[in-house]
C-alpha cells in the first residue's frame, strides 16, 4: 500500500511540476482589524462592529473573530455574529453590558492570493 501512496505521489509531483510548490511565498496571509467595545450606557450594552477586509487581487478564504474582556468579568462581554459579508470581507458585531470597562472585538479575514490553477492530466500507462 505504501509504495501505492509513493508512486501516486510522485506521478502527481511529475504532472504538475515545481512551479507549484515554489509559488507558496505569501499567498496567504489574515487581515485583521482591532476596535474598542465600548461600556455599556443608559441602560444599553456598548455595541461595536467591524470588518476586515482582503487586499484588492485577493479573495476571502475564510474569517473569524474574536472579545477581549477589558479588566471585568469575561460573561458581560458578548459575540453576538461573526460572518462573511459582500466583497471580500469579514464582519462581526459585539456587545459589552460592563459600566466601567471597554472591551476590545477583533475581526480576521483570510485572504489568498489566486497566482494560477495547475491542470492535471493523467499520466499516460505504458
Amino acid at each position: 500500500m505504501l509504495k501505492k501512496c509513493l508512486v501516486a505521489a510522485a506521478a502527481v509531483a511529475m504532472v504538475m511540476g515545481p512551479a507549484a510548490v515554489a509559488q507558496a511565498d505569501d499567498i496567504v496571509r489574515v487581515v485583521e482589524n482591532t476596535v474598542t467595545i465600548p461600556v455599556a450606557s443608559g441602560g444599553y450594552p456598548g455595541r461595536a462592529a467591524a470588518q476586515a477586509v482582503c487586499p484588492p487581487g485577493e479573495t476571502r478564504t475564510g474569517g473569524g473573530a474574536s472579545v477581549i474582556a477589558g479588566n471585568s468579568h469575561a460573561e458581560r462581554y458578548l459575540l453576538h455574529s461573526t460572518q462573511p459579508i459582500s466583497g471580500e470581507a469579514w464582519w462581526a458585531f459585539a456587545t459589552n453590558t460592563d459600566t466601567t470597562n471597554p472591551g476590545t472585538l477583533k475581526v480576521y479575514a483570510i485572504c489568498a492570493r489566486v497566482v494560477s490553477t495547475p491542470t492535471l492530466t493523467t499520466p499516460i500507462s505504458s
